[in-house]
């Protein structure tokens, strides 16, 4: 059974694969996607104005 989690930060820019020192963020697990979507969703509408700032929902064999 797969868990969700979201993660992600700040990044210095799209091609570099890892988010600043000190930004990343991660919560999880979550039971559902809609759970974790609600999170992400969340999340990312408190730093809209960061340009940078990306969160993804991943899901993982438990």
């Amino acid at each position: 059974m797969s868990k969700f989690y979201v993660e992600g930060g700040i990044f210095k820019d799209l091609a570099d694969p890892a988010p600043q020192p000190g930004t990343e963020e991660k919560y999880g697990p979550f039971d559902t996607e809609a759970e974790a979507d609600k999170v992400w969703r969340a999340r990312m509408s408190d730093k809209i104005d960061i340009c940078n700032h990306r969160l993804q929902v991943f899901a993982r064999e438990a």
